[in-house]
């Protein structure tokens, strides 16, 4: 309220000035609307705004600063509304109106920089609301603005709470001195730290800072979050005590703070198994929430549903309601609403790090409908809800890949191509600008941030009311994949990486079966214990026996069964996504003779994905043109050198016409301008998986590349090969994968892929590669070359058993797809056609003689 009449004191204010006929027109109009505001008064502000774009004369900078402070004012009625997407779109137009025309007289942070942060957090854009609060982070330390600081740092903590960097949150919120802060700003600051030690399961510190909140200005939150420590510690009847004092203190609160209280509420009682009462506490959140809400049929309808957290957590408590009630199917439509209100919210990211969260948030939801789906078959035995399971579990797999494909490769015009690319130029300055640490130019990272904003803000523009991306209620086509499989002589396996379970869906062309294992700190050990011995090429030759045993373990673990054709394509997620199931071992064995081992590999020809889409659209490429692009560095006379990479190159040569770049002339620049003219790029150089902090990158002769600035490349080879070290590894995330070079490729376009899962050895990597192409160039198909290059490896005499380790040959793993090119068998058919009427056409005069 106290904001309110500030806002209406500025405005009045603002008329005291000499004003011109156009700002007269926008403060009236603002003044009348402020006078009672209704969602006709915002329809009618934006009337005022067009008309005064239409007037082509040129504006002074009073008149914007006018429309500036009516679109501040518009957002904030529109937030109070509930449209909180529309208020981001005024807010962001104010912001850059004022910053574009370098306006002032007007508290920027207060008015717009605060309440868009704040709105970017609760609509879930968490990259955006990072990024704004430290933008005015930035303006209020340089203006020497303490409040301005202090509420900035509150707000940044909350984002951290909301993308799990609680400890992140608690650092920052722990460093603050507290004492000169007002009652309300401690009070919130402590009750924001007790929140994220909740978060982390410290119940005893988030009671301490949760207390010292209530003694110091109690409130609803702070109550609310204190029921939260006691339910968690079971001690019911205290944490009764205390949602009863948050309901009291709900006095002039929004409904989205009532429904934040209704919802604690609900969990408690679930807790403890009061049903009814749960049921109706989530009543309780619609009621307030949807407009018209019926409570009779106790589920909302999907038409009345909006972007709106609180309704999808509303809903997945009474998904959790039916569950223990064993209505499975009431729990899976409570789930199908959430997925509903997924959809809304996933048109609007276009950072890459939110979309991640946003597809993390899902999986968990979509981890508890595939359990209920699998209950359902259980009792049904009707494999339809499998196939329903499988469905939901592929709209998470790559989905962040798929819509920038989509956006940048088929459905994006030329100028929103242009800025997305500018956006990700723009964050690999901030990247490279933060890897200094402390020696990091503040002023660098927020001028950058700031036109970030600004290019995010146009993109959304060029969109308008469009959705974008691939559209979400496109449906997978499970007969489509059958037959395609049937076609391809395949078998596909599909890896569900969940918090609590493993989900593994095999489909063949006769079916589709589930199995599952507990994602438990046992299991998980097998998967890391696994992958540790490809950390060095002499972990497995110093412990074979070991190596035997955690292999075979693993192909038990992940339910590895013999298929009943030869192609098997492995959807791997998770930590599963660094796994080469080549080197599994499908049987027990003692031998110590590496091309003995009873490896997965020569059962089936393996390939990967990075989703049942993938495979269903990716046609097959087989280019009778072949022209390769390859990019040798060498790096000699130094410590990064590779002299086995020449051999590569002339070995590749000697096969296949192209342009091969080799040492300075393999420069980043010159790889631009070549790699659209051939089918198949080659790099052939060094690469790093980065860490957390600091990103994937490959190395040319003159600069290191993030994956990221792959992104911009508009390519469309027929495949690249990156024979290089760890090249699809990188930091990981939920149904994503890793953020990896590979996947900057695809990115760019790359549809089939061979790249490394570890640091791979000079001399071993160029034998594999040799073979590989030896074999493309006989027609086999790119997953057949791969395949083949490993066994001749195994069976080649002249290496010593050493170098047949699984370390040296099992790295490289190959992405795309697994159809056979049937152009290049077409003038054999066609041959083999016209021999076969011939020799009936000559039988047939011969039977006439006769």
């Amino acid at each position: 309220m106290k904001r309110l009449l500030f806002l209406i004191l500025f405005t009045q204010l603002a008329f005291a000035q000499k004003q011109t006929l156009k700002e007269e027109e926008l403060y009236s109009a603002l003044d009348h609307f402020i006078a009672n505001p209704t969602l006709t008064g915002i329809k009618n502000l934006e009337i005022t705004e067009r008309q005064f774009w239409s007037d082509p004369k040129p504006k002074s900078k009073n008149e914007l600063l006018a429309l500036v402070i009516l679109d501040c004012n518009k957002a904030f009625y529109q937030k109070e509304f509930g449209f909180y997407f529309d208020a981001i779109r005024s807010y962001e137009t104010a912001l850059l109106l004022f910053q574009n025309h370098q306006l002032d007289n007007y508290d920027i942070i207060e008015y717009c920089l605060k309440p868009l942060g704040n709105l970017y957090t609760v609509t879930g854009d968490y990259t955006s609301a990072e990024n704004t609060i430290k933008q005015y982070l930035f303006l209020a330390i340089k203006n020497n603005n303490t409040e301005q600081k202090i509420s900035a740092i509150i707000n940044l903590a909350a984002v951290y709470k909301s993308i799990g960097k609680s400890r992140e949150a608690i650092d920052l919120l722990e460093s603050q001195p507290i004492e000169k802060l007002s009652p309300e700003k401690k009070s919130l600051l402590l009750s924001l730290l007790g929140e994220n030690y909740i978060l982390l399961g410290n119940y005893e510190n988030s009671r301490k800072a949760l207390e010292k909140a209530e003694s110091i200005a109690p409130n609803f939150v702070v109550y609310k979050n204190l029921s939260i420590v006691y339910r968690q510690k079971k001690k019911y009847s205290k944490a009764e005590e205390y949602i009863s004092k948050a309901k009291s203190n709900l006095t002039d609160a929004s409904k989205r703070d009532v429904s934040q209280v209704y919802l604690e509420e609900a969990k408690l009682f679930l807790a403890q198994n009061k049903i009814t009462e749960s049921q109706r506490a989530i009543q309780a959140i619609f009621k307030e929430l949807i407009p018209g809400y019926d409570s009779k049929t106790v589920l909302p309808k999907e038409k009345n549903l909006y972007s709106e957290h609180l309704l999808i957590d509303a809903l997945e408590v009474l998904a959790s309601i039916y569950t223990v009630q064993k209505n499975y199917q009431k729990a899976i439509d409570c789930y199908t609403l959430t997925f509903a209100i997924d959809s809304r919210f996933s048109n609007v990211f276009f950072y890459e790090e939110t979309s991640f969260l946003h597809t993390s948030n899902i999986r968990n939801r979509v981890e508890k409908a595939i359990g209920i789906y699998e209950q359902l078959f259980h009792k049904t035995k009707d494999t339809q809800f499998l196939k329903l399971a499988f469905e939901l579990q592929e709209t998470t797999k790559s989905k962040t890949l798929k819509n920038y494909i989509a956006l940048t490769k088929k459905t994006g015009n030329e100028k929103q191509k242009e800025i997305l690319y500018k956006i990700h130029d723009l964050s690999a300055i901030v990247i490279k600008e933060q890897e200094k640490g402390e020696s990091a130019n503040l002023e660098v990272i927020n001028s950058t941030l700031s036109l970030q904003n600004e290019k995010i803000a146009e993109l959304k523009k060029t969109f308008g009311n469009n959705s974008i991306g691939i559209s979400q209620s496109s449906k997978f086509d499970m007969d489509r994949l059958f037959v395609k499989l049937k076609n391809d002589d395949a078998t596909l396996t599909a890896y569900f990486y969940g918090k609590d379970t493993v989900y593994i869906f095999d489909v063949a062309p006769d079916g589709i079966r589930l199995k599952s294992f507990s994602n438990s700190l046992k299991n998980k050990k097998i998967i890391t214990d696994y992958l540790d011995y490809f950390t060095q090429a002499s972990a497995i030759t110093n412990n074979l026996s070991g190596y035997r045993k955690q292999s075979f373990a693993l192909h038990q673990l992940l339910a590895l069964k013999k298929i009943k054709n030869q192609k098997h394509l492995i959807i791997p997620d998770g930590l599963l996504s660094f796994v080469s199931f080549e080197s599994l071992l499908t049987t027990a064995s003692q031998s110590t003779d590496f091309s003995k081992l009873p490896y997965l590999m020569k059962d089936e020809i393996i390939s990967y994905d990075t989703s049942a889409d993938f495979y269903l659209n990716n046609k097959s490429a087989h280019s009778k043109d072949v022209s390769i692009l390859g990019v040798f560095p060498v790096f000699e006379n130094s410590n990064r050198s590779l002299t086995f990479t020449l051999e590569e190159m002339k070995a590749i040569q000697k096969l296949f016409p192209g342009v091969y770049l080799e040492k300075s002339l393999a420069t980043y620049d010159h790889f631009i301008k070549e790699s659209k003219k051939h089918t198949i790029l080659h790099l052939s150089t060094h690469a790093t998986s980065g860490t957390v902090e600091v990103p994937a990158a490959i190395s040319f002769y003159d600069q290191d590349i993030v994956y990221s600035n792959l992104y911009s490349l508009d390519i469309r080879p027929d495949l690249v090969v990156l024979s290089a070290c760890e090249t699809g590894i990188g930091k990981l995330y939920r149904g994503e994968g890793a953020l990896s070079i590979a996947r900057g490729f695809q990115n760019a376009g790359a549809k089939n892929l061979l790249f490394s899962l570890w640091k791979v050895n000079d001399f071993t990597t160029s034998l594999l590669m040799k073979n590989f192409y030896t074999n493309y160039k006989k027609g086999m198909s790119y997953p057949m070359a791969n395949h083949k290059a490993k066994i001749e490896f195994l069976n080649d005499e002249t290496i010593p058993n050493s170098k047949k380790s699984p370390y040296y040959w099992s790295a490289f793993v190959f992405y795309g797809t697994i159809s056979e090119d049937t152009t290049s068998n077409y003038w054999y058919l066609f041959g083999g056609a016209i021999l076969i009427l011939s020799c009936l056409i000559i039988l047939q005069k011969q039977n006439k003689v006769k």
